[in-house]
């Protein structure tokens, strides 16, 4: 039976490593093969398991052991486990919900007698880059499952893409003709710009805003998910684009220039890598925030499997030399041009700012329920929501906003406390949070950044710095460099709060002087500079970059997958 709780993975597979094997050719049904080494005990059990994202949902599907009952067989010195599962898409897709987006894939093995242990999916060694499976139903939609790597830890994900089935065949079709449009898009002069697909409140959105303004000779689209409580604020600007639709088809083939503040996947209409091939746009990344707290190399690096950009976006020439050294882009693929969102930002106030605003950020080891309940991030910020002395301050008048990253909203409800406004994703644009407040408190959240250049205290909270940051680190020495207080405890961020509104929320010297260091620009001409770089960011040498940089992300995978293959044949 489906239920709403995720499986709960061990730190480490007992006595070695999971390896597993997807077989797509059966499709609609895929059949994920597993060998665990180093169990001892007989197996009664095995099952796949696709947990959602959004609703938390468990969708199970019964495995098959090679031996059921038997003590696990010796293979090359070791015990080990063989079997398989079958996921039916057809099935999966029935039961669904509609909120579901995104599925984390499982395992699970019974042993002993004892209960489920579950071992994280990670993408096989030498796995086809094309979707699982297409699912058509009455209704006359499809739904679409393509895998999806996870950073860092390569494990295996499924986007649920839903969609008109003329849509689909729609994508069909100009994936056919895709090789003639390198001859069309030049022409075309035809731009697709975005963010995620549920927002329009952060650069991408004022740099379209700017764009329809001050360039209306340019044909600029905007996707966004019909669904967005944010679709109100950009339709009035016209040229908006629905995600899943013929029109957002046509526009993603079509356009020249894809800029997001995120993957360039956002912009379109589907992850199938056999379709993002033909969507051959000039990639530019303008960021959604200023970078170099955390380390994220893994991510957005150059030569990292799986993202891709043309040119990259800046705000400061420490930001730049990052980019350059650590990042490794080449310097001509990188531009000090500030953020869009600043314009906006940094315009004249039109009342006095007031209150604390709280915003945390994001944890990558938090995507489910069960991880986020009882977990340090839950009990670090309810310390400091509960704390007698701002519980003190609030009755006094102190007015607290909380509001969650966008990647932790479904935790919103879990923060509500007497005299807290907690505000969810969609409700008010962040910046116009930003603007209000007259301090930030957060721990590493590049707003800290936007509210730094007001001219107004932050407050960082670095409750678990050490597992945030992890063996990457970060680009700036955090306790000289941030523009705010760095604290550790509950108590000395609530101390620092008060002392900040004692003070008038004045700014010490020397956190002014940090965010200029970090933040070059703040004559509001950032969305100017940011429309030139896109508008230039063409021409030969990128062609020549792509061909460069796929050549050796190429081999970096199939040497990775040459290694994976043979440990997995060692005695």
């Amino acid at each position: 039976m489906d239920s709403p709780a995720a499986p709960r993975e061990p730190s480490a597979p007992p006595q070695g490593a999971a390896t597993f094997r997807e077989d797509t050719r059966r499709a609609p049904v895929v059949v994920l093969a597993l060998r665990l080494p180093g169990v001892v005990a007989p197996v009664t059990g095995l099952r796949a398991v696709a947990v959602s994202r959004e609703t938390r949902n468990r969708y199970e599907f019964p495995g098959v052991l090679d031996d059921p009952g038997a003590a696990p067989r010796r293979d090359r010195g070791a015990d080990v486990l063989r079997g398989r599962a079958e996921v039916d898409l057809r099935d999966l897709a029935a039961r669904l919900d509609p909120r579901d987006g995104m599925l984390d894939v499982f395992l699970e093995v019974q042993a002993g007698g004892a209960g489920w242990t579950s071992y994280r999916v990670r993408r096989p060694a030498g796995a086809r880059a094309r979707p699982w499976g297409v699912v058509a139903h009455a209704d006359g939609t499809v739904t679409q499952f393509v895998p999806y790597t996870t950073f860092r830890a390569a494990n295996r994900s499924l986007f649920v893409e839903r969609m008109d089935a003329g849509v689909h065949e729609e994508l069909r079709r100009w994936r056919r003709r895709a090789w003639l449009l390198p001859l069309v898009r030049p022409f075309a002069r035809t731009w697709l710009v975005g963010e995620q697909p549920f927002r329009a409140q952060d650069n991408g959105y004022h740099l379209f805003r700017w764009l329809r303004e001050h360039r209306p000779d340019l044909r600029v689209h905007y996707v966004i998910d019909a669904a967005s409580p944010d679709l109100p604020r950009v339709q009035p600007l016209g040229n908006v684009v629905l995600r899943h639709s013929r029109e957002h088809v046509r526009v993603a083939y079509l356009a020249s220039r894809l800029v997001g503040t995120h993957h360039a996947e956002y912009l379109l209409p589907t992850r199938d890598p056999r379709v993002v091939r033909g969507m051959r746009g000039v990639r530019v990344f303008i960021r959604h925030g200023v970078s170099g707290t955390k380390n994220m190399v893994g991510n957005y690096g150059r030569l990292v499997p799986g993202f891709h950009t043309d040119r990259i976006h800046v705000s400061s020439e420490h930001e730049r030399d990052t980019a350059v050294e650590a990042f490794r882009y080449r310097p001509a693929q990188v531009r000090l041009t500030g953020l869009p969102r600043f314009d906006a930002l940094l315009r004249p106030m039109e009342r006095e700012p007031d209150g604390v605003l709280v915003v945390p950020t994001w944890r990558e080891w938090i995507s489910n329920h069960e991880a986020f309940t009882g977990s340090e991030y839950e009990a670090a910020w309810r310390s400091v929501l509960t704390h007698p002395r701002l519980a003190g301050a609030v009755a006094a008048g102190l007015g607290v906003t909380f509001i969650l990253h966008p990647n932790m909203r479904g935790f919103a409800d879990d923060f509500e406390v007497p005299g807290v406004r907690v505000v969810r994703q969609g409700e008010v644009q962040l910046q116009t949070l930003l603007r209000e407040h007259a301090m930030l408190v957060t721990d590493y959240s590049s707003v800290g950044f936007d509210v730094a250049l007001l001219g107004r205290p932050v407050a960082y909270f670095h409750f678990d710095r050490e597992r945030f940051f992890g063996a990457q680190g970060s680009h700036l020495d955090l306790d000289a460099d941030l523009p705010g207080t760095v604290v550790r405890d509950a108590d000395a961020l609530v101390a620092e709060v008060l002392a900040a509104r004692e003070r008038g929320w004045s700014v010490p010297a020397e956190h002014a002087a940090r965010v200029r260091r970090l933040v070059r620009y703040d004559d509001r001409r950032n969305c100017e500079r940011v429309a030139h770089s896109v508008a230039t960011a063409g021409g030969p040498a990128v062609q020549w970059w792509r061909l460069v940089d796929r050549s050796r992300v190429g081999a970096r995978q199939a040497a990775r997958r040459l290694r994976a293959r043979l440990r997995e044949t060692a005695p």
